[in-house]
């Protein structure tokens, strides 16, 4: 078999590398901005960091063309890391995750900070009675309401209380505050920020359901 393709795989990433030198030397800092490799038993077969993972399915999946999947893989095992320390915050305040991601939503549309139950079903991708058990959770606990909807006679609004709003701002500040000191070494890379929003944006887009 001859073994031209694979030299010219290599020459043309070769010949990439080049061309995106001033990537690589964002690379390059992100790299020596990363923290020290964590130490088993973070790094168990079974379940380990990102890297961990991207390697086992590196090496079952090959190089070529597994690039994409594989940052996914990444991405999902972030957004795990985002869930947990977003649950350990807010059930710090007596709130459910769940229960709080719908607080976040409400308190993320600014005033009045209200919307239709259909809008919850679209947003979580729940059913109606998950939604409405969800509604009566946080009304119990007075931190949303049901109020009469003015363009809708049969419908309602869900509008957060002023408790619901000062918990969600109280949550926020100390994640904020927590962010901040954590990812104090990415903040040393020079446009870092700026760049990983833009590679994360092109990301979403190109996975958003078509059509």
């Amino acid at each position: 078999m001859s073994k031209n393709p694979p030299k010219t795989r290599t020459r043309s990433k070769s010949i990439r590398a080049r061309a995106d030198a001033p990537a690589q030397a964002l690379v390059e800092q992100y790299a020596a901005a990363l923290p020290s490799p964590p130490q088993a038993p973070d790094l168990n077969t079974v379940w380990g960091n990102a890297d961990v993972l991207v390697h086992q399915w590196r090496r079952e999946l090959g190089e070529e063309g597994s690039e994409g999947v594989l940052m996914g893989i990444r991405i999902r095992r972030i957004g795990m890391l985002l869930d947990e320390l977003t649950m350990a915050h807010s059930e710090a305040e007596g709130v459910k995750h769940t229960d709080f991601l719908l607080l976040m939503a409400l308190r993320r549309l600014g005033e009045p900070y209200a919307m239709r139950p259909t809008d919850i079903l679209k947003m979580h991708s729940v059913t109606s009675g998950t939604a409405t058990y969800r509604i009566d959770q946080l009304a119990k606990q007075d931190l949303a309401e049901r109020l009469p909807d003015p363009r809708d006679r049969r419908g309602y609004l869900v509008r957060l209380t002023p408790r619901g709003k000062k918990i969600v701002d109280t949550v926020m500040a100390r994640m904020q505050a927590e962010f901040n000191e954590r990812l104090a070494p990415f903040a040393q890379v020079a446009g870092g920020h700026d760049v990983l929003e833009a590679a994360l944006r092109l990301f979403e887009a190109c996975i958003e359901p078509r059509g």
